[in-house]
């Protein structure tokens, strides 16, 4: 894995470490609300910590192939939601 890869991997785990902090201060003041939020971005932090082995790199590049593919359809389908004739 590339220097530059292993750099923004771990700057995305700690950004993820940071929203889990952040939305667990905001759990214990809404915790009905926020609780679900809280533990998919601690999931998601888990993940982006394991994506760091080398084993799943390809696993990481196909998913953000798939994330990739995934947004832009999301996009274009809110663009004809948008601008559907009425």
């Amino acid at each position: 894995m590339e220097e530059q890869e292993k750099d923004t991997l771990f700057l995305m785990t700690l950004a993820v470490f940071g929203a889990v902090l952040a939305s667990s201060l905001a759990a214990y003041l809404q915790i009905i609300v926020v609780l679900p939020l809280t533990i998919a971005v601690f999931l998601i932090m888990i993940l982006a910590a394991l994506l760091t082995k080398k084993k799943a790199i390809h696993l990481s590049e196909n998913l953000e192939t798939w994330a990739m593919i995934i947004v832009l359809i999301s996009i274009i389908i809110s663009f004809i939601y948008l601008f559907r004739p009425a």
